[in-house]
């Protein structure tokens, strides 16, 4: 089966799944389920100038020399890619970015890890929840270069050069706590593991972990159940698109399969 398959086979399985709010028993997560909503339809337009920022990079013909440390993409190959495949291929969808900023809101977020910046978009998104310091991690020179253009003006942004595999330790060393991390960076089991592992001492009960691409390939889908499986993680919530983990002290432990 190869990936486009797998994934039409897992869209169609968390299309028999999927369940709303009628279906949540938990008061926490009912709130936080129809909050999600909420936000989404208040702010269906997104970010005007990060709206026309993803509208600029899809229009833009150039070709960059690319470093990807992960698992790739199935829409770029080879070390030159356009601009405009990678923002149109690559970098999430305006609901994805909303979803990712809208559970960091619902943390403290003065520690936020951002693990792939790519472009920007979604660090973009992260910035304006953020109340202390966002760390973003990109391992390609060249997609840091452009999103530097538009975050290297915040202060509350510092990005991140170099291998994620040894650039997310060394900033987690200066850490006193994790309060939201978005993983959206090598997509295969074992560093995605890995990446988890490493922030793992630093998160608290109301630290909140997304992962992308859940479903994006059976590597991902494995290191997903693993999550969820992870001894302090006690709820999850399956968007298809993304995981969200929890870790709220519980005496039962909640994963739902939610349409979005």
């Amino acid at each position: 089966m190869n990936g486009l398959v797998f994934q039409l086979w897992e869209y169609l399985l968390y299309f028999l799944k999927k369940e709303n709010e009628h279906s949540i028993h938990s008061p926490y997560y009912f709130q936080c389920y129809c909050g999600l909503q909420a936000y989404l339809k208040t702010n269906r337009g997104g970010n005007r100038e990060l709206e026309d920022l993803r509208k600029s990079f899809a229009g833009q013909k150039t070709l960059i020399q690319s470093r990807d440390y992960g698992a790739g993409s199935r829409w770029t190959s080879g070390s030159e890619k356009m601009i405009s495949t990678i923002a149109r291929r690559v970098v999430s969808p305006l609901r994805n970015s909303l979803i990712y900023a809208y559970f960091c809101q619902q943390t403290e977020a003065r520690q936020v890890l951002d693990l792939g910046t790519s472009l920007g978009i979604n660090t973009g998104y992260l910035r304006e929840q953020v109340q202390g310091m966002l760390y973003s991690f990109e391992g390609d020179p060249s997609l840091l270069k452009l999103a530097k253009v538009y975050l290297g003006k915040f202060f509350n942004v510092q990005l991140v050069p170099g291998n994620l595999d040894e650039s997310l330790q060394t900033v987690v060393n200066q850490l006193d706590r994790i309060d939201f991390v978005l993983m959206d960076a090598n997509h295969r089991f074992g560093p995605t593991l890995g990446y988890f592992r490493t922030i793992y001492p630093k998160l608290h009960e109301r630290s909140i972990v997304v992962v992308a691409d859940i479903h994006w390939s059976r590597e991902m889908k494995q290191a997903w159940e693993q999550l969820k499986a992870w001894p302090g993680v006690t709820g999850s919530i399956d968007f298809f698109d993304c995981g969200i983990l929890f870790f709220r002290p519980s005496p039962n432990q909640t994963h739902l399969v939610l349409e979005v």
